[in-house]
C-alpha cells in the first residue's frame, strides 16, 4: 500500500513536477475515498429516517430532533458537494490555460497538445493543483466528520423515536 499523505510542504530542495503531480493525485484519491464514505453514512442515514419516518410519525422527542439531523445531514453533503465542485473547477481551469488534459490517457488531443509548456507556467499550474487537491482533502474530511456526527443523531433520533412510543 501506498503511503499516505495527509500534507505537503515544500522543504529546502527543490520537488520534480512529478512529485508535484504524485501528491496531488494522492490527494484526489483520498478526496474521492472520503467523499465515498460520506456518501455511506448519508446514505444509510437517509434510508433509515425515511424508513422510520414511513412507519408512522414518530414522538414529539423524536420530531424536536429531526430539524438537528436534517441539518447535520445538510451540512455533509454541502462539504461533499463542495469538494467535489472545487476540484472539477480547478481541473477544468488548468485545461483551460494550458490547453491539455491532465490525464495523458484521455481519449481526445486538445488543440495545444503538441506544444510544450514553459517549466514556470507548468510548475505554477502544478501548484494550483496541489492547492485545490489540499483544499479538496480538508473539505471530504470535514464531510465525513459531519457525516459520522449525522450518523451519532441518527441513533439519539431513532432512540428518541422509540422511548416516545413511536
Amino acid at each position: 500500500m501506498k503511503e499516505l499523505v495527509t500534507a505537503y510542504r515544500s522543504g529546502p530542495d527543490r520537488e520534480t513536477p512529478e512529485d508535484l503531480l504524485g501528491h496531488a493525485c494522492t490527494l484526489v484519491r483520498l478526496c474521492g475515498r472520503d467523499f465515498a464514505i460520506a456518501a455511506v453514512f448519508l446514505a444509510l442515514v437517509l434510508v433509515g429516517t425515511v424508513t422510520r419516518l414511513a412507519a408512522g410519525a414518530p414522538g414529539l422527542p423524536a420530531l424536536a430532533l429531526l430539524p438537528v439531523l436534517a441539518g447535520s445531514f445538510a451540512i455533509s453533503a454541502g462539504y461533499a458537494a463542495r469538494s467535489r465542485r472545487t476540484l472539477v473547477a480547478v481541473l477544468a481551469e488548468v485545461r483551460g490555460r494550458t490547453g491539455a488534459p491532465i490525464d495523458p490517457g484521455v481519449p481526445w488531443t486538445p488543440f495545444a497538445s503538441a506544444v510544450a509548456l514553459d517549466d514556470r507556467v507548468r510548475d505554477v499550474e502544478l501548484r494550483r493543483l496541489l492547492s485545490a487537491a489540499h483544499r479538496c482533502g480538508e473539505l471530504a474530511w470535514q464531510a465525513v466528520a459531519w457525516a459520522a456526527a449525522t450518523s451519532v443523531l441518527f441513533l439519539f433520533w431513532t432512540l428518541a423515536a422509540a422511548m416516545a412510543g413511536g
